[in-house]
């Protein structure tokens, strides 16, 4: 029998390549995500791991659930509630602007088809809501009023991208219908239960059942979306925003839920993400990447610069802001993973899209940094920093 057939040899390989991956991230300073990305794509090619098995797909797809519940579970309800009007513009046009862009883009002049390009458009539309929150953090300006737009906006930029992938690839029927009803009924039950089951559930800590509930109810409306023909992050990312309120008096279960996400699931997902990449697309589709790359970071910056402006940031930090939010890396990935495994993209169109989601992230955070350099951060600030940072570099 082949070595690689062994489950347990290959578990041991895919937890070994994760944990090789957080090496790489603290030795070199770049996000656990890309590190997992390469170190699949590595796999991939040196031990001919192009074909994942059955469960490796589902696993990869339950931690891609679990990263969408996360990032909604990320919103600070309060503040949200205080900005998301004056948001709500800035966010559309922040996912919308480059998604038509891209979409037009590759469709005109690289001949894509409607479908393809589509996703790649939404690949190439969303922000990171790890990357900003962290980016602000770092700078101690994530309670200011340019700290709360931003992170508002990403909230309804990646709902809109998550929103798009949903209702633009399910396939529409009587079944769909009712099984998304069904599943709209268990939504607006969700919040108004959460609490006090949490409550409840506290009593018995050692055994974990909130995060054994949380995982419940993620698998069981994944199984209503695909019931539904749909994609279960959409559902996931709802339940996220849905429980965010509960969460943000539940410190403790946030980090136990990373916890479990992060060292297990979310690597099954970006080193899966790496198996599809072609290092050869790297070469011979450079200057396609760079042109994908530079259109999305132009219309990122001009859905949101504007706004900034208007909002009456100063220049420097509008386009500090506008270049921030040019960063996805999540539902980018996402996007990208959907149309790989629906066969809507081929290897080489999902590495172009895949390097462009990785290199429109990169360099214009990169570019941020650098136009706004970290700002002294009181005694209290560091504190945070190192309390929070472990908690948003894996999204990022």
């Amino acid at each position: 029998m082949n070595i690689l057939e062994n489950p347990w040899f290959f578990i041991s390989l895919w937890m070994g390549g994760a944990f090789s991956a957080a090496l790489l991230a603290l030795r070199f300073k770049f996000p656990v995500a890309i590190a997992e990305i390469l170190v699949g794509a590595g796999l991939s090619h040196f031990l001919d791991l192009s074909n994942p098995t059955e469960w490796m797909n589902f696993l990869s797809k339950l931690g891609a659930t679990m990263l969408c519940f996360i990032a909604g579970t990320e919103i600070e309800p309060e503040f949200f509630k205080q900005t998301w009007k004056k948001s709500l513009l800035s966010g559309i046009f922040s996912f919308f602007l480059p998604f038509f862009a891209i979409s037009l883009f590759t469709h005109v002049f690289f001949h894509w088809p409607l479908a393809r390009s589509i996703i790649a458009g939404i690949a190439l539309g969303t922000t990171s809501i790890a990357i900003v929150y962290t980016s602000l953090l770092e700078r101690g300006i994530e309670n200011s009023s340019l700290g709360k737009t931003l992170l508002s906006s990403c909230f309804i930029t990646d709902f809109g991208s998550v929103l798009t992938l949903g209702l633009f690839f399910t396939h529409w029927s009587f079944f769909s219908l009712l099984f998304g009803l069904l599943a709209l009924i268990i939504l607006w039950f969700f919040p108004k239960s959460l609490r006090s089951l949490l409550s409840f559930l506290k009593k018995s800590p050692v055994s974990e059942p909130e995060i054994k509930f949380i995982f419940f109810m993620l698998t069981f409306l994944g199984f209503l979306a695909s019931m539904a023909k749909t994609e279960p992050v959409l559902p996931a990312f709802i339940l996220g925003i849905l429980a965010a309120n509960a969460f943000s008096q539940e410190q403790l279960l946030r980090r136990r839920l990373r916890a479990v996400a992060y060292s297990i699931l979310t690597p099954f997902f970006f080193m899966k993400s790496g198996f599809h990449i072609s290092f050869h697309m790297l070469l011979v589709g450079f200057i396609p990447i760079l042109l994908l790359t530079l259109v999305k970071t132009s219309f990122k910056i001009f859905g949101v610069f504007p706004y900034l402006l208007l909002e009456k940031h100063p220049i420097k930090e509008s386009l500090y802001g506008s270049l921030l939010t040019s960063g996805g890396l999540t539902f980018g990935l996402i996007a990208a993973h959907y149309g790989i495994q629906t066969k809507i993209l081929d290897r080489e169109t999902y590495s172009l899209i895949t390097l462009a989601t990785l290199f429109s992230t990169l360099i214009p955070v990169y570019l941020a940094g650098i136009l706004l350099p970290k700002h002294e951060i009181l005694k209290e600030k560091e504190v945070v920093l190192k309390k929070e940072l472990g908690e948003y570099e894996e999204e990022g």
